[in-house]
C-alpha cells in the first residue's frame, strides 16, 4: 500500500513539474514574441528613424513623392477617434451593464447578453460596411444641418461626403461598446450582495445604491476596463479605413477626413516602393505597437489596484 502510494506521488509529482515546465515556456515565449516584434519594427525602421529622428513624431508632412514623412497626423487622428469613441460610448456602456446588473429580469438580461456577444463578435469589415452606407450619410446630412446653422458654406459643400473623424468616433464608439459593456458588467456583478441589501435596508433606493455603493465600489475596475476598451479602439484598422476619409494632413473639425496609424499603414502600405517610404509605415507602426503597450500597461495596473483596494 505505501508503495502504491508513493509510485502514485511520483507520478503526481512528475505531472506537477512538466505542467510547470510548459506554463514557463508558455510565459516565455509569450514575452520573447512580444520582445521579437518589437526589435523587428525597430530594425525596419532604421531608414526612417535615420532620415527624419526623433522629430518624425511632430512633423505633419507626409509626401511620398519628395520622401518626406511625419506621424504627427496620424497620431492625431488615432488619439482623436480613441478618445472620442471612448466619450461617446462610456455613457451607454454604464447604462447597459447597470440595466442588466440591478433592473433587467433573467428573462430580459440572457438574450440582452447574448446579443451584446454577438456584437462584439462581428468582423470589423462589417461594421465598416455598415458605416459605410448608413453612417456615413447620416453624419453628412448633419454636416450639412450643422452648415445652415452656423452660416458655414464650406461645410454645407463638405456635407455631400460624410467620411472624415466623425464617422470614424461614431463607428468606434459602437465597436467597443459590448467590449467595455461587458468588462463593467462583469465587475458590477461581483459587488457582494451584503453592501447592496444593507443599503437597501437602511432606506436608499436603488439608484441611491448604485450611485453611492456599486459605481463606488467599482470605480477602478471601471476605468481599466474603459482603458482597455480605449487601446482596442486606437488599434482598430479596417472599420476606420473606411469611413475616416484618408486625409493626410492635420484636422481642424471632426468633419475632416484624416487618417490613423492603423488606417496610413494599412492604405499605403502596398503601394510604397522606396525604402524610405516603406521604413516610414513601418515607424508608424513601431508607434502604434508602443502606444498599445502602454495603454494595456496603464489599464493592468489600475485593475490591479482595484482588485487590491
Amino acid at each position: 500500500m505505501v508503495a502504491r502510494q508513493s509510485r502514485s506521488d511520483r507520478r503526481e509529482l512528475v505531472r506537477e513539474r512538466v505542467f510547470d515546465a510548459v506554463s514557463l515556456t508558455a510565459a516565455v515565449a509569450l514575452v520573447a514574441t512580444i520582445v521579437l516584434f518589437f526589435l523587428q519594427l525597430f530594425i525596419a525602421s532604421r531608414d526612417s528613424r535615420a532620415a527624419f529622428g526623433l522629430p518624425f513624431l511632430w512633423r505633419s508632412e507626409w509626401n511620398p513623392v519628395t520622401e518626406q514623412f511625419g506621424a504627427l497626423p496620424m497620431i492625431v487622428g488615432t488619439l482623436i477617434t480613441g478618445f472620442g469613441a471612448l466619450l461617446v460610448s462610456t455613457p451607454f456602456a454604464l447604462g447597459v451593464a447597470i440595466f442588466l446588473a440591478d433592473y433587467a429580469s433573467k428573462r430580459v438580461a440572457g438574450p440582452v447578453k447574448s446579443l451584446i456577444g454577438l456584437l462584439g463578435g462581428l468582423p470589423s469589415v462589417i461594421f465598416g460596411l455598415w458605416g459605410l452606407f448608413v453612417l456615413v450619410p447620416l453624419v453628412s446630412r448633419f454636416e450639412v444641418w450643422f452648415g445652415h446653422l452656423v452660416g458655414s458654406e464650406a461645410l454645407v459643400t463638405a456635407g455631400t461626403t460624410g467620411v472624415g473623424l466623425l464617422s470614424a468616433i461614431l463607428l468606434l464608439a459602437i465597436m467597443i461598446l459590448p467590449f467595455s459593456a461587458s468588462l463593467i458588467l462583469e465587475s458590477l456583478i461581483v459587488v457582494p450582495a451584503e453592501l447592496r441589501e444593507g443599503a437597501l435596508a437602511l432606506g436608499a433606493t436603488k439608484w441611491d445604491t448604485i450611485q453611492n455603493i456599486e459605481l463606488p465600489y467599482v470605480r477602478r475596475s471601471t476605468v481599466g476596463a474603459l482603458v482597455l476598451a480605449l487601446g482596442r479602439a486606437l488599434g482598430e484598422t479596417m472599420a476606420v479605413t473606411m469611413v475616416i476619409g484618408n486625409g493626410i494632413r492635420m484636422p481642424h473639425s471632426l468633419f475632416d477626413p484624416s487618417n490613423t496609424l492603423a488606417s496610413a499603414i494599412a492604405n499605403q502600405f502596398l503601394e510604397a516602393t522606396s525604402p524610405l517610404y516603406i521604413s516610414s509605415l513601418i515607424e508608424l507602426g513601431l508607434v502604434l505597437f508602443v502606444l498599445a503597450i502602454l495603454i494595456n500597461v496603464a489599464a493592468r495596473m489600475i485593475l490591479r489596484r482595484g482588485v487590491e483596494t
